[in-house]
């Protein structure tokens, strides 16, 4: 055997080992069964204080419309999960320190006139807080857009695509973004 075969074969092998395991937890941990009540639903990250202030803040955020509000369907459950489960523990003492920020900015009553004056504050001493509320959002509206009731029933969805088109118009596809 040449070393450059046993090379890539030690790799392979090394790969395959560290990977299986891997993705099996990663898998696992992203399932995500249908939205449960939230006095069903075992806390991965957030105490309940703390949970119920992000639930606010939520339903501020992203509220219901024409369309669930991000409570609704359970974005606030996943995004538990997600820090709780998927976050490293450097991931997930930088997130506490930020919205450690925020409930102190915010006193855990989240309100329409604290974010919106969060939101427009150039304040260096809120920079963490915005920062976190900042993070919030952004997780919300990915959490919000990749949630199964607002793909399949607001947005445009096919699971499996057909055929390139590279220029068309929105109204061609009934007014909705895709959702994949």
């Amino acid at each position: 055997m040449e070393r450059r075969e046993l090379i890539k074969l030690i790799t392979l092998a090394t790969g395959g080992v560290i990977s299986i395991p891997l993705s099996s937890s990663l898998l696992t941990a992203c399932k995500k069964k249908e939205h449960v009540k939230d006095s069903d639903y075992k806390l991965y990250f957030f105490n309940k204080k703390e949970f119920s202030f992000v639930q606010n803040l939520l339903g501020i955020l992203l509220p219901k419309s024409d369309s669930p509000s991000a409570t609704d369907v359970g974005v606030h459950q996943i995004m538990d999960t997600m820090i709780g489960t998927i976050y490293n523990p450097a991931q997930q003492k930088r997130f506490t320190d930020r919205f450690t920020a925020l409930t102190e900015f915010m006193g855990y009553e989240a309100q329409l006139d604290k974010v919106k004056l969060l939101l427009e504050s150039d304040n260096k001493q809120n920079k963490l807080a915005k920062t976190a509320l900042l993070d919030i959002k952004q997780q919300a509206v990915t959490y919000y857009l990749s949630t199964k009731e607002i793909a399949t029933n607001y947005l445009n969805y096919l699971p499996i695509p057909g055929e390139y088109e590279a220029c068309i118009s929105l109204e061609s596809i009934g007014g909705k973004a895709w959702a994949l």
